[in-house]
């Protein structure tokens, strides 16, 4: 095996490529997951449809994910996310896949779903848009 030398500054400009490659593989994994639990929230709330989204909050709050949250028309707002921990970009990568399922079993159809408002980076509340996809 064969060792090459690299400068300091070298050596941190590939960490930080590494270390960004890294963040969003992790990211989409995350959501993934989420939306995945989110499914089998739904399958639970959909035996009371009338009660779809208070059922989804109860079970979220009840498994730890939240302290609380609010399904409203387009949005979704959640305090004491278990994702939430400082930083310049929203971190609530599960909650965001999470709630993107509820609101697509709830609607049947795709939608988009971004956090526009997050904890970690100093907001007052978690907030996910829920949108068509194409913004449509």
């Amino acid at each position: 095996m064969k060792f090459v030398k690299l400068s300091q500054a070298e050596y941190e400009e590939i960490r930080k490529l590494y270390e960004g490659v890294m963040s969003q593989a992790c990211y989409g994994l995350f959501f993934r997951e989420g939306m995945i639990l989110g499914d089998e929230v739904s399958k639970i709330a959909l035996q009371e449809p009338d009660k779809y989204f208070e059922i989804c909050s109860n079970l979220l709050r009840a498994r730890g994910w939240v302290d609380n949250i609010v399904f409203e028309e387009t949005d979704a707002v959640a305090e004491g996310s278990i994702e939430a921990c400082e930083s310049d970009i929203p971190t609530c990568h599960r909650l965001r896949g999470i709630v993107k399922r509820v609101y697509e079993v709830n609607g049947h159809k795709r939608l988009h779903c971004e956090e526009v408002e997050c904890i970690s980076k100093g907001d007052k509340h978690c907030v996910f848009r829920v949108e068509p996809l194409g913004g449509g």
